[in-house]
Formats: C-alpha cells, structure tokens, sequence
C-alpha cells in the first residue's frame, strides 16, 4: 500500500498539469483538491498568506501611526512656540512699560512742584469796593462783576441725597439707653461710654463733585462714610473688650476662626462647604448666644431702609459683634482676592460665591435688605475704578484716586499694583455675575453693577484714560465672557466689542495693559469662536 501511495504522489503533479492543458482531466484535479482540502500542506500555505497579509496591514498602520505622531509633535512644538514668542513680547512690552514710568517719575521728582495758584483778585475799582462787601442782592452792579461765582459755590453741597440718608448721629446705641433719646443729637456726646460716635463725619462728606459726573456710580462718597464708620465699630469692639476680658477672648476666636475659613477656600465641587458653615456658625453665634451692645445697622448700608413686615430683624439695631464680624469677613474676602486672585485670577471665583452665599443669607438681612455695602465699601476704597473714578497715574493725587498703595511712604511697584487690580477685578466679577434665577433668596449684588463698572470704564476719554483702568477692565472680562453672555446676550457681545477692541484701540499710548486687551479678544477668538472685530 505504501508503494502504491507513493506512486500516487508521484503521479499527482502531472495529472494537475495534464488538466490544465486537456478539459477532460478538470473534474479529475477537483476532486483531488476537495480530497486534500485538510492536508497539513494546504493549512501551511494558508498560514503562510495569512501571515503575509498580517504584516502588510501591520506595516501600513505602524506608517500611518507614526505620521499621525509626527503630525501631533509638530503640532505641539508650533503651539509652544507661539506661546513663547507671546510671553516673549508681552515681556518686553511690560519691561519697556516699566522703564517709561520710571523715567516718568523720575522726571516728577526732579521737577517741583508749583504752588497752588492763588484767584486772581478783582481788577481794582474804588467806587465798587464798597458794595462788593455788601452785595448778596445788589442788581445795579453790572452782570461781569467778580462776586458771581460765591453763590454757585455755596449752591454745590446740597444736592447730596445718598450722604443725607446716611445715618450718623447714633451709630452705636449704649445698651442701658433707650432708642427714644435718638431725637437730641447734642445729649449723646458724653453719654457714649466706651466708643464716642464720629458726630464729625457728616459735615464732612459732601465734598467733590464726582457724583455729579455721569460715569461715576451712585454712593461713592457714601462708601468712604461706611468704611470710616467701620473703623469707629472696630474700636467699639476693642474698647468693649478691654472692660471684658471674656469678650475680648472670644472676640478674637471668632476673628481669627473666620480669616481661617476664609484662606481655605478654593476651586472644587463641595471643596468649600465646611469652611461656609464655620462662617455662617459663628455668625449666628454672634447673633443669639454671644451678647454685645447694639448698633445701628444702617450706618453701614448706602441707604437705610424701611421697616418690613416678616423682616426677622426689624428694629432700630443688631449686635455690634455681627455687624463686627461682618466686616471682618469682608476685609478677609477683598485679603483673598488681592493675595490669590491677583497671582491666578481663577481662584476668585470660590471666593466670591461664598461671599454672596453668606451676604444673600435671610438670616442675616435687616429688614428685609442684605449688608453687602459692608464688602462693597471695602472694594470701593482698594479699587476706586471699579465705581468710576478716574485719574492720571502721573500726579500723586491721580495715583492716590486710582487706589495705588504706599508702602514705608512710597509707591509701590508697577507689579505689584497690577497684581492687586487684577485680583480686585476678578473678585468684583466673581461677586456680580452670580446666577440666582433657581434660587429663593435674593441677589445681594446683581449683575447689573457688573455692566455699570464695564460701561463706565469704556466710556473713558483716551486722554483720562490710565493703564489701571485697561488692567481692571481686562481681569473683568477673562474667565467671565461666557457668564457675561448668558445675562445679557447680543448686548453682551456688542460690549465685549467695545471694551476688547475699540477701547484699546483709542489708547493714546499702547502700553502692556492696552496689548492685554488685545489679546484676550484675539484669545476668545480663537479659542471660543467669538468674532468680536
């Protein structure tokens, strides 16, 4: 059988090569393929053409893998690139910028300074001497007389309606005095044991003429006011604690506990929530369980108001220990945002949501109204251009507006400065654009004053305009474009183009703030698709 097998494979390659040539042999090859379909040789040929072809795909998808790994590192070196060449010129643009002030006031210090100019005195006239001492209602006088200007001058103080409302005769209430004696502002002056109120403030107050001027916010004078009376209630609390070693002691466990609480804060879901509840625990402490003399809450609200039904708190005074503690919150809020949200803008955003948790609290409302003008206040002093004002960063007095800070009696640096601004400008963006439209309780600070600050920067001529103004308004915007938007839409849009590209582009000099600008709108550009030009 062997022999005969043998034959047979001998036989098989000719009979395959006869079928090919001769019809008759087809059916013939057939069947031996069929009959030899399992053979280890026909498994080994198909192995061997599966191998093959695995190695062709193989290779062909290690290319495209490779070129798609090519195209990505050029990708990234062309990014990096870019962004160095940005940091790059915006490093350059800032070191010129410093030099420019430097040299700027360099030049201030060697020039001095002239002395005010005195009013020219009237030309002499000797028969006209006489009356002109006498003359409040003299019409014989020709209409180019001198005395004209002392009646606009006396007419300026009173159109003040925000410093009038004020509350100032009584800020603080001594616990054993009724609040009857209110009414006899003269008596109180020696009654007031530990703290004498400031009976001075209110003479005091209805000084400049920046409320008139349309670009400046309403109360701004009235926030210089509640940040002085703030001063007096902290010295209440100090001179209460020193007749009261146990207030004075818990005093500062409360204040050092919030500070705490506030420098925890930071970005993540629930990250916060435990440091809230510290705040808001101590607060109702000061409320109910610790006793302190009262005080009048409206001497630090822009206006006071009137008394509500189902208001929790609906007297004439709360415990100076809240309104304290307040105040005290606050000053660690605007801390934060200068010392974090300057170095990373970002970081404002906790910050602020926790603030306006705390300040929309109906706990803490008196008669139905929130005390935010205690933080507002506090903004208003460090970044006064965030409420309108304006100033040259050339002049002492400009800076000094403008909110620049001395340290041992100088200037600090430019850098130092722009960090501040930043971290100011983010935190009021955080505090403003606060969604409250799933929320039962009441927007303390809504996003309107966001779109006042915004419309009164732009609206700055290019000659009054300062780079503090284009630092501000630019950590107003970044990180904010897209809450922006969904308040107020189309208008949001067409604001965004106003303040990133005609603003800039009016700037008489093109400092390191105004490129600033710039690039944000270059950035939303790219990055969100936002055509702003």
């Amino acid at each position: 059988m062997s022999e005969r097998a043998s034959q047979d494979d001998d036989e098989l390659p000719s009979l395959l090569r006869r079928s090919t040539l001769n019809p008759t042999y087809r059916d013939y090859d057939h069947d031996i393929r069929f009959q030899n379909r399992n053979s280890e040789d026909v498994h080994r040929d198909a192995l061997a053409a599966a191998q093959v072809e695995h190695d062709r795909v193989r290779e062909i998808a290690l290319k495209a893998y490779e070129l798609n790994e090519l195209r990505k590192d050029q990708l990234r070196l062309r990014q990096s690139a870019q962004r160095e060449e940005e940091r790059v010129r915006l490093e350059t643009a800032r070191a010129l910028e410093e030099i420019r002030i430097r040299e700027i006031e360099n030049r201030a210090k060697r020039i001095p300074k002239p002395p005010p100019r005195e009013p020219t005195p009237p030309p002499p006239s000797p028969p006209r001497s006489l009356p002109s001492k006498v003359t409040p209602p003299t019409s014989a006088q020709p209409p180019a007389t001198v005395p004209q200007p002392e009646p606009q001058v006396k007419q300026q103080p009173p159109p003040e309606p925000v410093s009038r409302e004020a509350p100032t005769q009584k800020p603080f209430l001594a616990a054993p005095q009724p609040p009857v004696q209110a009414p006899a502002p003269p008596v109180p002056k020696p009654q007031a044991a530990p703290v004498q109120p400031p009976t001075q403030i209110p003479p005091q107050i209805p000084t400049t003429s920046a409320p008139a001027q349309p670009h400046v916010l309403p109360g701004v004078e009235r926030y210089i006011e509640i940040h002085k009376n703030l001063k007096q209630l902290r010295l209440f609390i100090t001179n209460a604690g020193k007749h009261n070693v146990a207030f004075k002691k818990k005093t500062g466990e409360m204040r050092r506990a919030i500070r705490q609480s506030v420098g925890q804060l930071t970005e993540g879901k629930g990250a916060n929530k435990q440091p809230l509840n510290k705040i808001v625990e101590l607060l109702r402490q000061s409320l109910t369980t610790v006793q302190s003399p009262p005080a009048d809450p409206s001497m630090v609200m822009l206006t006071k108001p009137e008394p509500s039904e189902g208001a929790k708190y609906n007297g004439d005074s709360m415990p100076a220990l809240f309104i304290y503690l307040l105040n005290v919150f606050a000053k660690s809020v605007v801390a934060q945002f200068i010392d974090e949200a300057g170095v990373a803008p970002k970081a404002a955003d906790p910050v602020g949501v926790v603030a306006v948790s705390v300040f929309s609290r109906e706990e803490f409302y008196w008669r139905n109204t929130p005390l935010i003008d205690i933080l507002i206040a506090k903004i208003r002093v460090v970044c006064p251009v965030l409420f309108g004002l304006r100033g040259s960063e050339k002049t002492e007095e400009g800076r000094a507006r403008l909110g620049w800070r001395k340290e041992g009696g100088s200037w600090v640096t430019d850098q130092i400065h722009n960090t501040r601004m930043t971290g100011l400008g983010a935190g009021y963006a955080a505090l403003c654009l606060r969604d409250f439209s799933k929320s039962k309780l009441q927007n303390p600070w809504p996003p309107t004053h966001y779109w006042q600050t915004v419309a009164s920067i732009v609206s700055t001529p290019p000659d009054q305009a300062s780079p503090t103004q284009y630092m501000v308004l630019k950590s107003l915007i970044e990180n904010y474009e897209m809450k922006f938007l969904a308040f107020y839409g189309s208008a949001a849009r067409a604001a965004l183009r106003i303040a990133l590209v005609e603003f800039p582009a009016r700037a008489i000099e093109h400092n390191v703030a105004v490129s600033s600008l710039k690039v944000l709108g270059d950035k939303l550009n790219r990055d969100m698709g936002l055509q702003l030009q």
